[in-house]
């Protein structure tokens, strides 16, 4: 609710942020959160909650199933747009803890004194589940259909963290979502090798993984495929049974900067998937060699950069943004009830693991040539991302 999700902590004076103010919330996990600093998040929230109105923004999450009654995900999920493409039903539900990690980090509740901040602030996520494998597997064609079906229902941002973001059924389908108005992210992978063969895909934007120190992790994938780098190392989020957990790997690099895209159409919702693509690309910090590079692409997100760029930014989308599920409100806080400065909590409820803990295998890459064999392609597991 927006009580709750503003439910600020402190606006706190930073003379290096662009609005000289930075933003964050009595969850107890965001001091564990240390990529929400590391991105400069606070910046961004306290430029979109200076704004005097704001889009309210829809990230699509396809993955393996998502723990939709967690406690911290009570607030920011479009539970009536759910959908399970594999059967066509509305179940949801987990079949592997990956999905429920990777929604966390877009859709936990900011400000309600529990579990973990949301990155994606002032945003809903739509779950849409790909899997019916315990292993979190999922076809090539059920990830292009979770795609599609993201973009049909006015999603403006889908996250992807599965392998396969060099194949051309999903580009394709990525290429549908961008002529809706979405942007399309997804996990590089977690081999550590470089895949030069790889083809960029400019619908894919393609998200490899930095440390703590703000170095390409060592098991992030590297090519000419890769588009940006965001935290992927040592990353708190939820898990399954009401818990949170540390996980590692670029698939929770990629909702992470997806996060960032949402905050930028937050600010600014006539901006076009183009315009977010170059705007997160020109604000990246360069943390490679100079210029683009295999291992970070144009370097690590800043969100602060980015939204500061998004709200100077006169917007091309072409639709009318009413009709894209779009709501504009105010975002007038002196009028707005439930906003109260809060003590912060000490540690965080329920387990945390004490290492990053990699997820289990949730890629299945499937080629046209099984398809043509075999015709519904046999499944194979992939190393996790």
């Amino acid at each position: 609710m927006i009580r709750r999700a503003l439910a600020v902590l402190a606006f706190v004076l930073a003379s290096t942020s662009a609005t000289a103010a930075t933003v964050s919330f009595n969850d107890p996990g965001q001091n564990q959160q240390w990529y929400l600093d590391a991105l400069n998040f606070g910046d961004a929230w306290a430029q979109i909650l200076a704004l005097p109105t704001r889009g309210r923004i829809q990230v699509a999450v396809v993955d393996s199933g998502f723990d939709i009654g967690h406690t911290d995900l009570q607030d920011n999920l479009a539970l009536w747009k759910r959908r399970n493409v594999v059967n066509g039903t509305r179940n949801v539900n987990p079949v592997n803890p990956h999905g429920t990690g990777t929604i966390g980090l877009i859709a936990a509740t900011s400000g309600n004194g529990q579990g973990i901040t949301q990155a994606a602030w002032g945003s809903k996520a739509i779950p849409i589940r790909v899997s019916n494998r315990s292993d979190g597997a999922a076809y090539t064609s059920d990830l292009a259909d979770g795609i599609r079906y993201a973009a049909d229902q006015g999603a403006r941002v889908i996250n992807i963290s599965y392998g396969g973001v060099h194949l051309n059924t999903l580009q394709r389908a990525a290429r549908y979502a961008q002529t809706k108005g979405a942007v399309v992210f997804m996990a590089a992978g977690n081999d550590g090798l470089n895949h030069s063969q790889w083809q960029n895909h400019k619908q894919l934007i393609a998200v490899g993984s930095t440390d703590r120190n703000g170095n390409v992790s060592s098991f992030s994938s590297r090519g000419k495929f890769v588009d940006l780098v965001a935290p992927g190392s040592s990353i708190l989020s939820l898990t399954t049974n009401d818990r949170t957990r540390t996980w590692s790997g670029t698939s929770f690099a990629s909702p992470i900067a997806a996060s960032v895209a949402s905050l930028m159409l937050t600010a600014n919702p006539e901006l076009s998937p183009w315009q977010v693509r170059q705007i997160l690309a020109l604000t990246a910090k360069d943390i490679g060699p100079a210029g683009r590079d295999i291992a970070s692409g144009f370097g690590l997100i800043d969100a602060g950069a980015a939204v500061a760029a998004a709200i100077t930014t006169t917007g091309r989308y072409t639709d009318d943004v009413a009709g894209r599920n779009i709501t504009i409100v105010s975002n007038d806080l002196s009028s707005t009830s439930g906003l109260r400065l809060v003590n912060q909590i000490g540690a965080i409820p329920g387990p945390i693991e004490p290492a990053a803990i990699p997820e289990p295998g949730t890629i299945l890459m499937l080629g046209s040539a099984a398809v043509a064999i075999f015709g519904r392609p046999t499944r194979r597991r992939g190393v996790a991302l």
